[in-house]
């Protein structure tokens, strides 16, 4: 896969060389195409050229990227293995067989987002490791604790990735030595007990949002990364204390004078407002036709047909009064599936819809790139067999194919109000004090407070039941579904849900639910054979 553009794609070059995943070759003195040890760490431009390498790590088809035409595993095909959407192109496409319950310790989608995220914990590593060899008359004691506070915050990141899909897993931090080159497995909770220690330490040393060099971590996103670590390990009163640290200090994208509530979602995901503060990590591209864009943003003049959006996730938003579509009044389809066919969609059933639904997804009647697509001539039908498409992070009128500009968002600040709410309904903290975070997100796209549809004096069960649907509409192939599941122990439902997809003429392939097993990724099968100090988990045994 060709390198993309972060920073400076010379340091992304020189870096990167001799780099796999969980291997220690970077220094390999006696490789001519190696960078020497003698000669590295001696200038702040070293350093500078290390931490571009931990960057642009964040850019494999594997994490956040996702090359769909070329077999990749990133965010999209993670996503739609839930219960959030499907692979139209079938089984062979990555994450299908966990979708469909058949996945076994071998799959490589297990083994590809395993190396992707210890590669980039590699490169933090040997950040962190070898920053202090550079003479202090070469760079500041300041600017070196801030680049291992980069380092440190990436490197919790990526671990926060594995543990949230395979739990226990071995712990790194530092470089291996061919002497120490095989690590057990370490717990969950004592992973995210080491995280949130480091980060206390080092998210201070960051700058504040707004000051921070283009394309770079800040404070706040380091106190994003520290409240999803915290969320995810069950610490609910670490998750409040890290997200209320960012509360204010940015804000929600509004697009214009606010009152396009479409276009408040819609025009965030696009190149022109990628640079908005609700934006607080991202992964930087360049382009179209720069040969340094993403892969992900594929159109083919017409909607992306390898992945699509479930019908059970186009039917969870709402009408526009707040209530579900079996609900409200307003709603103007019907809730007979055999009125919604690919051959005559029901139109009608995207009226008063949530406006979110149209800026996620692509649905019967929309238009793409000017041409409308009704079912009425030939060529003009949905690919996806539950007739809605993706539309977030696709842009219909980018004809550079595997090479958009758009960025992707690893946090926004939508997700920092709604996991800081969960967090407090965990607690069980008062309505009054959970629900105006979850109300700022929903007045961003004109739908009513909690206060307004559900009411008051609401129990932690209903108020659960709401932050989790929020945070289903709102950050949709945004990454967090599967986590999501997964802690909240609702695999099971989310195939129960796909299943009915399923028996309703929706949906690619049948779905099952194996037990345990389904749960909790297994740690990939090369892994265990090449290290011996590896034990598989007990539910894949």
């Amino acid at each position: 896969m060709k390198t993309k553009y972060i920073l400076w794609s010379v340091a992304i070059a020189v870096v990167s060389m001799g780099m796999t995943a969980c291997s220690d070759d970077f220094f390999e003195l006696d490789n001519p195409n190696a960078v020497s040890e003698t000669t590295y760490w001696q200038t702040e431009n070293d350093a500078l050229m290390a931490l571009t390498s931990c960057y642009d790590a964040l850019q494999s088809d594997n994490l956040y990227d996702d090359y769909l035409d070329g077999g990749g595993f990133g965010f999209i095909m993670r996503e739609t293995s839930t219960d959030n959407g499907d692979h139209t192109w079938g089984e062979w496409m990555q994450g299908s067989k966990v979708a469909r319950g058949t996945s076994s310790t071998t799959d490589g989608n297990f083994r590809n987002y395993w190396n992707a995220n210890y590669e980039l914990i590699k490169r933090c590593n040997l950040l962190v490791a070898n920053i202090d060899r550079i003479p202090e008359t070469a760079i500041t004691p300041e600017a070196k604790e801030a680049y291992k506070a980069e380092a440190t915050a990436l490197r919790a990141l990526g671990y926060c990735n594995l543990i949230s899909l395979y739990r226990d897993v071995p712990y790194l931090d530092r470089p291996l030595t061919l002497t120490e080159a095989e690590a057990p497995k370490t717990p969950k909770a004592d992973i995210v007990a080491s995280l949130l220690a480091d980060l206390d330490v080092v998210v201070p040393k960051l700058p504040s949002v707004g000051s921070q060099p283009t394309g770079r971590m800040s404070r706040e996103a380091g106190y994003a990364i520290q409240g999803r670590i915290a969320l995810f390990g069950g610490n609910w009163d670490k998750a409040v204390a890290a997200y209320k640290n960012i509360i204010g200090k940015v804000q929600l994208f509004k697009s214009g004078d606010g009152t396009d509530y479409y276009a408040n979602f819609r025009d965030l995901f696009t190149q022109a407002n990628e640079n908005a503060s609700e934006i607080l990590l991202a992964v930087h591209y360049r382009g179209p036709g720069l040969s340094e864009g993403n892969t992900f943003d594929i159109c083919w003049k017409a909607p992306m047909n390898a992945v699509e959006a479930s019908t059970n996730l186009c039917d969870d938003f709402y009408c526009t009064d707040g209530l579900p579509i079996d609900k409200s009044p307003l709603f103007k389809g019907s809730l007979n599936p055999a009125d919604h066919t690919k051959a005559s969609p029901d139109f009608a059933r995207f009226e008063n819809r949530d406006p979110r639904l149209m800026a996620t997804l692509f649905v019967p009647g929309m238009t793409w790139d000017g041409k409308i697509y009704d079912h009425s001539e030939p060529g003009k039908t949905l690919p996806a067999t539950s007739l809605a498409c993706i539309l977030k992070w696709f842009t219909p009128g980018n004809t550079a194919e595997y090479d958009s500009g758009m960025d992707y968002y690893i946090i926004r600040y939508s997700e920092v109000l709604l996991s800081l709410a969960e967090a407090l309904v965990e607690k069980g903290a008062p309505q009054a004090e959970i629900t105006p975070y979850i109300n700022e997100v929903r007045a961003r796209v004109g739908m009513p407070a909690v206060e307004d549809v559900e009411g008051t004096g609401l129990s932690q069960q209903q108020l659960r039941d709401i932050v989790r649907h929020e945070r289903r509409v709102e950050l949709a192939f945004e990454d967090l579904r599967l986590a999501d599941l997964y802690r909240w122990g609702e695999w099971e439902a989310s195939v129960k849900r796909m299943m009915n997809d399923r028996a309703n003429g929706y949906g690619v392939y049948d779905r099952a639910f194996r037990g345990p097993q389904d749960t909790v990724w297994p740690i990939p099968q090369s892994e265990i054979d090449t290290n011996p100090m590896l034990e598989q988990h007990n539910e894949w045994k």
